[in-house]
């Protein structure tokens, strides 16, 4: 009798039932190398385009200012003009590179305002006055706590 239930619980659990799982899994089969190829051949073309559109739309804008720039007359306009001009020029060449550490680094060392020679003296005199301000005020405050430590004791 042990051996009949045993075959009727085989038959329960007949391949009918896993079936339909082992087919879930094969609808979602990758697709082919020619595929994927073909999937990023397109991908780096659409790229390719937005990039070449992005450079258009900015030489269009350099142009534009390069013009206002040409028919101006004031001195302060024109280097204003010259140095978005520039900012746009530099924009351009970025348009489509990867961004690297060292590039951003360079940027921002760009960006950073350095101090003068004589902002750098007088903040060295400022430090170094401070510094004997304090000396001087620690040994005065050393020496009193001394005479009182041997007028004590």
């Amino acid at each position: 009798m042990a051996k009949k239930e045993e075959k009727k619980n085989k038959k329960v659990e007949s391949p009918k039932e896993v079936k339909p799982e082992t087919k879930k899994e094969k609808t979602v089969a990758p697709k082919s190398k020619k595929e994927r190829k073909e999937a990023l051949k397109k991908a780096k073309a659409m790229e390719f385009e937005a990039m070449v559109a992005e450079k258009k739309s900015v030489d269009e804008k350099i142009k534009k200012l390069a013009k206002e720039k040409k028919n101006t007359k004031d001195k302060k306009v024109k280097k204003e003009l010259a140095s978005e001009i520039k900012e746009l020029k530099y924009q351009r060449s970025r348009i489509g590179k990867q961004p690297s550490f060292l590039g951003d680094v360079r940027e921002e060392m760009h960006l950073v305002r350095w101090p003068s020679k004589m902002e750098v003296v007088k903040y060295s005199l400022a430090c170094l006055i401070f510094v004997a301000f304090f000396a001087l005020f620690f040994f005065g405050m050393d020496a009193l706590f001394a005479l009182v430590k041997d007028l004590i004791g």
